[in-house]
């Protein structure tokens, strides 16, 4: 009597692995892109904060045509990665934008603040943030879908 396995069998088990591969992979990858976007949903409410203290600290306000003078420098936040101006940082994942228009609708009071995916399947999604509310524009090479598969309502995007 032999000890072993056939052929079959081991043919079967590569089978069944690869299957159960197919079935998890997908399900990883979006587990890793709401990861990412993450990030923002933590970041983009403290940097907003922060830029509303600064406002307020200065007696500044938010009017149409007249902006105040913002920037990362001034605010009393410290985020990882670098400044790449005054009104973006850089982060591993995302690019933020303490001036962002208002996720393409017309700015009747101060702007929203974003950040803007930058590497993944959902890379170019703009996340929106402004007053607790978060909205998202697939990127032009983004996934079409990626706002409802990331949880996010989405916006009226600005056409590309």
């Amino acid at each position: 009597m032999r000890k072993g396995f056939t052929l079959i069998e081991l043919l079967a088990v590569v089978l069944i692995m690869g299957i159960l591969t197919a079935i998890a992979l997908p399900q990883y990858r979006r587990s890793v892109e709401r990861t990412r976007v993450a990030e923002a949903l933590q970041v983009l409410p403290a940097i907003y904060d922060a830029r509303e203290r600064l406002v307020t600290e200065r007696g500044w306000a938010w009017k149409p045509g007249s902006q105040p003078a913002v920037s990362f420098l001034k605010m009393d936040i410290e985020l990882k990665g670098k400044i790449a101006d005054e009104k973006t940082w850089n982060t591993e994942n995302f690019t933020y934008n303490l001036e962002a228009s208002c996720a393409g609708t017309v700015c009747t009071d101060e702007p929203w603040v974003s950040g803007t995916l930058l590497k993944g399947t959902y890379k170019g999604t703009i996340v929106y943030y402004r007053n607790g509310k978060f909205l998202c524009c697939p990127g032009k090479n983004s996934v079409s879908d990626a706002c409802e598969r990331l949880n996010l309502e989405k916006s009226t995007c600005p056409s590309y």
